[in-house]
């Protein structure tokens, strides 16, 4: 089965303030960018033959990180862009927690029935669609033991998780994202059978496991 490690973007001004973050083009700050340099030296010694991403720009700098050390260039998919938050795009926690308490709590307790209000706001079966056709048009290229690299957003890579699991929607908050973490997956887009290696590992960001564990609890 082909190989896949699967990248979330580095870390950006609005993910530090902690701002709904979607289709808006916000480039990776100078922890982002640093984080992005670090995934790119943990995987140069791997045998990557292809890096697709995201055209927005945080995706597509995290992945020039990367294929800068295999001599690749970054392919990109639209399919890969983030969810489109629509009104709540540049928004803090807290404002959209004022401004629409019942869709955020819906939002964080049953996902797959919100749609994002505003003009171009998607719902995750929108994101669902166009990710899982970007990534199965992707991974379908490549032979047994190819090894890829795509790195996409939050909410895109969750959903591209929940499909090759073959999970709800609802079960999207499952899977944590961190800014450059590294998710492994062998999948084989004909049968859909799925080996998941390693998820969301940050131990090259230079975190320490007991710390990430003591965090989260």
């Amino acid at each position: 089965m082909p190989k896949i490690i699967l990248v979330r973007h580095g870390k950006t001004v609005w993910n530090a303030e902690g701002r709904y973050q979607g289709k808006m083009d916000i480039p990776l700050n100078e922890e982002g960018k640093e984080q992005a340099r670090k995934a790119g030296e943990a995987l140069k010694n791997f045998p990557v033959k292809a890096v697709f991403a995201s055209p927005l720009k945080r995706c597509y700098d995290t992945a020039a990180e990367i294929a800068k050390h295999h001599n690749l260039s970054v392919q990109t998919e639209e399919g890969f862009k983030e969810i489109d938050h629509g009104e709540w795009e540049g928004l803090l926690a807290s404002d959209v927690e004022k401004k629409y308490p019942k869709l955020l709590k819906l939002w964080r307790e049953k996902p797959a029935e919100v749609r994002m209000p505003g003009e171009g706001g998607e719902t995750l079966q929108d994101v669902y669609d166009r990710a899982v056709k970007a990534f199965e048009k992707v991974v379908s290229q490549f032979d047994d033991d190819d090894l890829i690299v795509i790195v996409g957003h939050d909410a895109t890579n969750k959903v591209i998780m929940c499909h090759v699991l073959e999970t709800d929607l609802n079960k999207f908050w499952a899977f944590k994202q961190a800014n450059c973490g590294i998710t492994v997956l062998e999948y084989n887009p004909k049968t859909k059978n799925v080996i998941v290696h390693v998820a969301n590992a940050t131990g090259h960001l230079g975190k320490d496991i007991d710390f990430e564990i003591q965090k989260s609890l």
